[in-house]
């Protein structure tokens, strides 16, 4: 019974493909993009100001408020900077680490860099949050190291700078994109080294001829 069944899959192997990758992208399709697709929806919908509840009629007041109430417009800016300067600084950190596993790390090593970048992903997300938060916090071992080399004075003025202090680090701007830095850099170093990998080395050997 199944040798027809096999002999028509042989021949025919992008009907194969497709039957192999039908019921992961039915679950995609219907989980992921589904919720996805609702969310979308109730975008639409407005909001009962005096009960707070979701009220089924399409309208744009929604994005208005988005686009129009300060405290909306204020929370973007922040939300696209901090989301700007984590990228940039990951960026800059995760280019020499993933060229070095790249072209000058021997297997070992190599493994051991995939490793140490991978290990912390193992860890849920919130986990490592609350990590930073108590490593960052007032009474953390960062507070902690600065009062010992008597640095403290140092720390202070840092969190007294408006735009990235506070309170202590751990609710400050700087501890944030620190922390923010901290939980992306895995997904720009893995693919960056994988891109350099794949890049020949007679290019570099042609490009370094170039004068690059």
């Amino acid at each position: 019974m199944l040798r027809p069944v096999s002999t028509f899959l042989h021949g025919r192997s992008a009907f194969y493909v497709a039957l192999l990758l039908l019921p992961p992208l039915l679950w995609l399709g219907t989980v992921y993009l589904g919720s996805l697709f609702a969310l979308l929806m109730q975008s639409f919908y407005a909001i009962d100001e005096f009960t707070a509840r979701i009220v089924p009629e399409l309208t744009l007041a929604t994005y208005r408020q988005l686009v129009t109430h300060p405290a909306n417009v204020d929370i973007v800016v922040r939300t696209v900077l901090m989301a700007l300067a984590v990228t940039i600084a990951s960026a800059f950190v995760a280019f020499p680490v993933a060229n070095y596993m790249a072209r000058h790390a021997g297997p070992r090593m190599k493994a051991f860099f995939y490793v140490g970048v991978m290990l912390p992903m193992w860890t849920s997300y919130l986990v490592k949050v609350y990590a930073w938060r108590l490593i960052l916090a007032r009474e953390g071992i960062v507070a902690w190291g600065f009062e010992t080399v008597g640095a403290e004075g140092a720390l202070e003025r840092l969190l007294a700078v408006p735009v990235v202090g506070g309170p202590s680090l751990a609710s400050s701007y700087l501890g944030m994109f620190i922390v923010f830095v901290y939980m992306w850099l895995p997904f720009m170093i893995l693919p960056l080294a994988a891109a350099l990998e794949r890049v020949p080395a007679s290019l570099l050997q042609a490009s370094a001829d170039l004068g690059a």
